[in-house]
Order: C-alpha cells, then structure tokens, then sequence
C-alpha cells in the first residue's frame, strides 16, 4: 500500500507539472461555471451540465491513455519497475491520482451547477442530484481505466484518439438507444435532467453507479493483465 501511496503522489506531481492536473479540473469546474454564468430553467441546466460532464469525461479518458503511454514510452514507467515497483501498483498509482483529480473537479461542477440550478422556484431533489453526480463520477473512473487500457497497448496519440472514440461512441448509443444507454455509464448522463422533472432517479442513478464501478474495476484488470506484456 505504501508504494501505491508513493506512485500515486509521483503521477500527481508529474501531472501538476505537465498541467494535465488542471486540464481535469478546468474540463469539470468549467461546465459548471458556465452553466452558472447562462441563467436558464433546471432542466436546461441540468442537460447542459450532464453534456459537459460527457465532454469532460472524454478528455479525461485521452489524457489518461497519453499520459500512461507516454511514461512508457519516455522509460520513467520502466525505471520504476527497476525499483522494485510491481506493474500492478504501477497502475494503481495511476488511477488513483487521475481517479483524485476527476473526483475534485467534479464535485466542485457538480456544485456550481446544483447552486445555478436551486434558484429557480422549483424544488430539486438534493439526494437524487448527489446519487446522479456519483454515478457520473463512477463513468469517468470507467472511462480512466478504459484510458489506461489504451495507454497500455498504444502509442500515445493512437491511446488517447482510441480512448477518445470509444467514449464518443457509447455516448452516441446511449443518445439514440435511451433504453439501452441506461446499461451503460451513460445512463448516468443521461439520468441528470430528469432531477429537474421531478422523477425518481435514485434506481437509475444506483444502477448507472453500479455499471461504472464494475466496468472500472474490469478495465483495471484488464489493463494490469496487459501491461504484464508491455514493453517498458
């Protein structure tokens, strides 16, 4: 655990030097900003949000497949593996300080836009709009893992244009197919607006969370099955 800890603390450094750190926290603090700054009904709002959140979420899952195949590229990835550093720690690092990252800048979107929203006199469900900002959370550390999975096997701008078509395509499906988007992470995006209609979104919300924890942890896995074969 303690070398998980110290990675992690290496790739956030890393990341605040090359300014990915505040890419992350710009892509999610900025939608909420804007949709903040555009007065409209809760329901525009929340549709704006949950639209930047998407975009948000697709840069995040680039730069998360850049910055891994970039650090096995340049050879830092292989000088740790020398320190006694073990690939799947290797990983762990990495995803928990983009995972870190993601959470904060979305917290802090997510509470713009539900402080731009809660002027209107129509009253909000506090407790749906919370679950639904964790489901969404629970997409973008299912859309980092995906990232690593690419970083892992490409180059860097095949990595991150990977990662990037990926998440454009299940968003894509989830806004033709509704039904079927519900089963996947977008069924988190997807299930915001509806806090403004008044709906229950609390079985949406759990069940969008559920999947995107799942296909995070899968992704994980996967990514740790295939680094064991790449070449650092």
């Amino acid at each position: 655990m303690s070398q998980v800890g110290t990675v992690t603390r290496l790739a956030l450094r890393e990341l605040w030097i090359t300014f990915r750190l505040l890419v992350v926290l710009v892509a999610f603090t900025g939608v909420g900003s804007v949709v903040a700054l555009l007065p409209a009904p809760a329901a525009v709002s929340f549709e704006r949000l949950a639209v930047g959140f998407g975009i948000a979420t697709t840069v995040t899952s680039a730069l998360a497949a850049w910055t891994l195949a970039e650090e096995r590229a340049s050879g830092r990835a292989g000088w740790l593996m020398t320190r006694s550093v073990s690939r799947g720690t290797y990983l762990l690092g990495w995803f928990g300080a983009i995972a870190a990252v993601t959470a904060v800048g979305l917290i802090g979107g997510a509470t713009l836009g539900w402080l731009a929203a809660s002027t209107t006199p129509l009253g909000l469900d506090a407790t749906g709009y919370a679950s639904v900002a964790f489901a969404i959370l629970a997409a973008t550390w299912a859309a980092i893992g995906l990232g690593l999975v690419a970083g892992t096997v490409a180059k860097p701008s095949i990595a991150a244009v990977s990662a990037s078509a990926i998440c454009s395509a299940v968003a894509a499906a989830g806004l033709l197919v509704p039904v079927a988007g519900s089963w996947t992470p977008a069924g988190a995006y997807l299930a915001l607006p509806w806090v403004a209609g008044g709906d229950a979104v609390l079985p949406a919300a759990l069940r969008a969370a559920g999947i995107g924890l799942f296909l995070a942890a899968v992704l994980l896995a996967a990514a740790r099955v295939a680094m064991k074969r790449a070449e650092l």
